[in-house]
């Protein structure tokens, strides 16, 4: 399945004589670009696979994803989802930036159901990266499909409700490449200060109003998200110190120290300052998780990747 969305140059004449050649290939074309989330939804409403792709424009992923993630989700009916790590890369300088996710919530391949799933959203939820995930079509009807008002985060907040609806199957090793644009969809809506606030005001009152979270994830949402983007915006180049105070303070408190510390000598120790009192004050994982996932990927990349 393949939307186009409103494309101006001649992206609908290549993928009809790719498709001609190819009938597995279905075309739907949006007579105006109507976005990627409403694009997304289009072609996920026309599905009919048993298995679903939600592939951005400039990502890749590694030989054997699919094979790997269809064979443990045949394996494991109840899985509404597969997931495996990401390689984030430049998408200007082609430089490995790390390994995604940040805590893994397995140490070996296998099934984590609802009830266990509910307990790792506790210590993390940014396990499921759309880019490395193969969702179960009717989990995804279950879950009520993509959200085209979350925007951005709508398959953020889809792979979190299928994995606590059903479940979902994980396993440790790199089996796609997240390619990072500063104006990509997710990381330009992170940097916007007034932006994010929206979301993440319309995020937690979802999850707030949404019986399939628990009570608590708002708080530990909320918290997380702010960290997250007031990192991006330390990352940004140059660092975006107003996005930082506007997602990162909660209080007079908060906005002293950010802004004594933005002022010390040296970009590098400016922004590591930052980020420790933003660590200290969110708390968005546990230490021991980082260093546990750190000393489980010590190993050279390529033995990470699917044979």
């Amino acid at each position: 399945m393949i939307v186009d969305d409103g494309s101006t140059d001649d992206s609908v004449a290549v993928i009809e004589r790719v498709a001609a050649r190819t009938p597995g290939i279905r075309l739907l074309v949006n007579t105006s670009n109507r976005g990627a989330i409403a694009s997304l939804k289009r072609g996920l409403d026309a599905s009919q696979g048993r298995y679903v792709y939600l592939a951005a424009a400039d990502d890749w992923v590694m030989p054997h994803f699919f094979s790997l993630a269809v064979e443990a989700l045949e394996a494991h009916p109840k899985a509404g989802l597969f997931c495996g790590d990401s390689v984030l890369v430049d998408a200007t300088s082609n430089r490995t930036l790390g390994l995604r996710p940040p805590v893994m919530p397995l140490s070996r391949a296998g099934f984590v159901d609802p009830a266990a799933t509910g307990r790792l959203l506790a210590r993390s939820d940014n396990w499921i990266l759309t880019g490395s995930a193969v969702f179960r079509r009717t989990a995804i009807a279950e879950a009520g499909g993509l959200d085209e008002e979350l925007g951005s985060f709508a398959d953020g907040y889809l792979a979190r409700k299928v994995s606590l609806m059903c479940g979902f199957y994980y396993a440790p090793q790199v089996v796609a490449a997240w390619s990072v644009h500063p104006s990509g969809l997710s990381r330009s809506a992170a940097l916007d200060p007034e932006r994010a606030g929206r979301l993440l005001i319309l995020v937690t009152r979802k999850i707030a109003e949404d019986p399939v979270f628990p009570p608590w994830y708002v708080q530990r949402f909320s918290d997380r998200w702010r960290f997250a983007t007031a990192r991006l915006a330390l990352e940004a180049s140059p660092r975006n110190n107003a996005a930082v105070l506007a997602l990162g303070a909660r209080s007079d408190v908060d906005r002293t120290v950010l802004g004594v510390a933005s002022r010390l000598p040296g970009r590098h120790l400016a922004g590591l300052a930052m980020l420790a009192w933003l660590w200290l004050r969110f708390r968005p994982y546990r230490l021991l998780d980082l260093l546990r996932t750190a000393v489980l990927r010590r190993r050279p990349l390529a033995r990470a990747l699917p044979n």
